[in-house]
């Protein structure tokens, strides 16, 4: 019989943190399901055939974050496993990039995961099956153009990812997920006009978000003395 978690997962209301939910769904676990779009989060919630927790929160807000894994204390007494799946990417030749995009990506990317595993990490080091599954990208192995900042943030993720494996790889499984293209809302929030189709166009042709999910599920369901540290999935072309 598997053993029931009590999963955080990041990002839960589109794309891929919207298939992982669904995919857990009529699993034993318990999930809580975070995002800053309450209504998406409370449809999904009813779809899932499981315990659910939803909570409202921006991962880039500190105040929100702390409050969030309190929820998760006090609701489920504690926390198995952390997804951090949250984030954005804005593409643009580096010489035309706005800023504001940069800095948005560094906030959600990065900061963002740092601020969830700064409050998960005491709950998920009182568990006696602790994991936590960072989602990065290709762009965390290799460079593209433009997209260099993008590919910074990812960069940023799989070295926290190593950095988490040396220090606490013998009281935690660390796991990093690296998709390649996938066909969500993901590159809707690039603002080039020159480039938006030919983006659509790319990743219409790539993964759909339920074939990430499977694989955080297979990560999530390996016996306790086995890690899958790293799954780079990318799209047959």
């Amino acid at each position: 019989m598997k053993s029931k978690k009590i999963i955080a997962l990041t990002g839960a209301s589109s794309g891929i943190g919207k298939a992982t939910a669904l995919a857990l769904s009529n699993s034993p676990h318990m999930l809580v399901l975070l995002s800053r779009n309450e209504k998406k989060l409370n449809e999904i919630a009813k779809s899932l055939d499981c315990p659910v927790l939803v909570i409202p929160a921006d991962v880039t807000n500190i105040e929100e974050m702390e409050k969030a894994f309190v929820s998760i204390e006090e609701k489920f007494g504690g926390l198995d496993i952390l997804i951090n799946n949250a984030g954005v990417g804005m593409f643009d030749p580096i010489d035309n990039a706005k800023l504001n995009e940069w800095h948005t990506m560094i906030d959600v990317n990065i900061k963002g995961v740092v601020n969830c595993l700064h409050f998960a990490l005491p709950l998920l080091k009182k568990s006696l099956d602790g994991q936590i599954i960072n989602v990065a990208s290709v762009a965390a192995h290799q460079v593209f153009p433009n997209s260099g900042v993008y590919c910074a943030t990812k960069h940023a993720v799989g070295a926290i990812s190593k950095s988490l494996h040396l220090e606490m790889g013998k009281q935690l499984k660390i796991t990093t997920i690296s998709p390649g293209a996938v066909d969500t809302a993901f590159v809707d929030n690039t603002t080039n006009e020159n480039m938006i189709g030919d983006l659509k166009k790319y990743f219409a042709e790539g993964l759909t978000p339920e074939v990430i999910a499977e694989q955080i599920v297979h990560c999530i369901e390996q016996p306790p003395n086995v890690t899958i540290s790293e799954i780079i999935v990318r799209p047959k072309r």
